[in-house]
This record gives structure tokens, sequence and C-alpha cells, in this order.
């Protein structure tokens, strides 16, 4: 991560430095990195891109919203089957099959978040605790009317998807105000403008999962631009925007609430800026410091434990492999509450 103003990324050696001033800060081999985030004004040799791109490293350019506004990687690495069947798959019903299952798995990670915060206040505020049970529940009825439904080619599925998965939404939200501290004045997602402190939060933690889940795409194979879920726009990486969503909660939301708790951030950490709340240098590399040490977290899966950056990676790949007619199914992932 490199954030803040007159840094700059170079070579030293067969090792990647950052500067300032002339001063090296860091240094680190190439193959012990997995992806280099840029924030704020620098600079970066083409010696550096280089020796990154050499060892697979991404080099990834946030702007003060969050959004992936530069994304520079190695060459790609995979024949071009498996693109060739992600296109053929959106006339037939893999495509509907994956965007249900995307949605099925951000269905139950909401659910098992809420549950969660719940019971950390069930004895702390058990009027809130039982509201958020109350929307879990909520959440508990979409699913299983999602499970019912059998879908066919997304372009024919998509409504009804999207229509579970905005009531899920909806409850899910309402669940979280309850957390949110009152000063951060989140009343409801308002995606990518963001009017308040704690969408500011989100809208920037969910740009750096889209880093880390672009990179996933990358290395499986995939065209981040041929989604299902997400229909296709220039310039929209609808691919990656549905990978995203098994992930959103417990890399993202959940951190966030855990920092806003702890006041790690608070209300003067934000400024309004041509109608859009922004945040400050030190809330950006807060979330930034946040989020990239949850992704080198490990997670029980089955009975393996991996890091959360390697399960992405993993999913992706296995969407590959069901794509590609290896597997005949692809589960997506959730934790249990």
């Amino acid at each position: 991560m490199i954030d803040g103003y007159g840094k700059s990324l170079a070579k030293r050696g067969e090792q990647i430095v950052v500067k300032e001033e002339g001063k090296i800060l860091y240094s680190e081999l190439p193959e012990n990195l997995r992806q280099v985030i840029i924030t704020g004004h620098g600079s970066i040799s083409t010696d550096a891109l280089a020796l990154l791109s050499l060892h697979g490293v991404d080099l990834i350019l946030l702007d003060w919203r969050g959004h992936v506004i530069c994304r520079l990687s190695s060459p790609e690495m995979r024949t071009v089957v498996t693109r060739r069947e992600q296109y053929m798959a959106y006339k037939d019903s893999r495509s509907g099959y994956l965007a249900k299952a995307f949605v099925l798995a951000k269905m139950r990670n909401q659910k098992a978040l809420l549950g969660t915060l719940a019971k950390n206040r069930k004895e702390t505020d058990p009027e809130a605790a039982n509201r958020m049970i109350s929307l879990r529940d909520v959440i508990d009825e979409e699913i299983k009317r999602l499970e019912m439904f059998e879908p066919s080619a997304i372009e024919n599925s998509r409504s009804t998807i999207l229509g579970f998965e905005g009531l899920s939404s909806s409850a899910y939200w309402d669940g979280v105000k309850e957390v949110v501290p009152d000063e951060l004045k989140f009343d409801e997602r308002s995606g990518r403008g963001a009017l308040d402190p704690f969408n500011a939060m989100l809208n920037y933690g969910y740009g750096v999962l889209e880093g880390e889940t672009w990179r996933a795409v990358h290395y499986a194979g995939l065209d981040p631009y041929g989604g299902f879920l997400h229909a296709d726009r220039p310039g929209k990486p609808s691919m990656v925007l549905d990978m995203m969503e098994e992930f959103r909660q417990q890399l993202v939301d959940r951190p966030l609430l855990s920092i806003t708790s702890k006041k790690v951030v608070n209300s003067n950490d934000f400024h309004v800026e041509e109608g859009f709340c922004r945040l400050s240098d030190k809330a950006s590399h807060a979330i930034l410091k946040e989020l990239l040490g949850k992704m080198e977290e490990y997670v029980a899966v089955g009975e393996e434990k991996v890091r959360w950056c390697d399960l992405i990676l993993a999913k992706a790949r296995e969407v590959a492999q069901y794509l590609r007619g290896e597997v005949n199914k692809y589960d997506g992932f959730y934790l249990r509450w």
C-alpha cells in the first residue's frame, strides 16, 4: 500500500522500494508481494513496473472515492477456452445458475453477519438485537424463496434474482443501521455517490475489494467485463462485480463496522466536497490498513484454513472450471452462523 503525496515506487536491484524525498521507506522482494495499491499522487518507474509484472504483482490505483481508475497486470496466462465458454454461457442456463449462486452466497453472508451483530449486542442493547434478529429472519425467507427458483439464461432470470437480492439487502442495511454510530449519519445504502461518512467508507472499501477480485478473475482466465448478474455496460467490470458479491459482508462491511465501533475513525475524518462526502487521508489509510490486513487472515473452508485473498482466487478458478465443464456445480462461499 502506498498512500500520501510525494512517494515513488522504484526498483533497487531485485527489490521494489518505496521512496520519499530520496529516502527509502520500505523495500521488499516482488515474489513476496501480491498487489500494490496506490492512492494520492506519486510516481513509479518503468523498471519497477516490469519487475512487478514479471512476478505477477498487480498494481491498482484508487481515487478518493475508492474507484479503481487504473490496473496494471502481467499478460494473460490462460487459454482462450475459458472465455469462449464464458461468452456462450450468457445465452444458456449456466449464466442464471451462476448469478443465483453469487446472490445466494451474498444473502447467506448478510444473514450470518446480522446474526453475529445481534448476538454481540444481546446483553448491551437487547432491543436492537431483537430488531436485527427479525431482519435476519426476513433475509432467511428470501433465501428460501431464491433456493426454490430455477433460473434459465440470465436475460430471463436477472430481474427475478435481483428482486430477491433487493429485498434481502433492504433488510440487511436496516439491520446494519442499528450498529453504525449516529455521528456517521448512515440512514441507507446510497451507492457510488456517498452522501454520508459510512457510505463513503463502504465505497472506498468496495474499491479495495474490487482490486483484489479483479486480480482473481484475471488469473482464473475470465473476462472481467463478461459478467452475468450485473448487466453489460461499457467499462463496467461486471464479472468482477459478480464475484465480489460473496465477499462484501465479511471482507468490507464487518471490518468497517469494527473500526467505527472502536472509534478508529469518526465524523471529523470526513468533509463534503462538490456535494459528496470525502474521506480524509487518515480515514482512507485506516480503511486500507484494516482491509488489507483482513485479506491476509485465514478462514476455515471445510477442514482447511486459507487466506481470504487465496479464497477469492480459488472461487474464481471454480467458476472457470464450471464454465469449462470440468465440474458440474458451483457453490458460493458463505460463513455459517
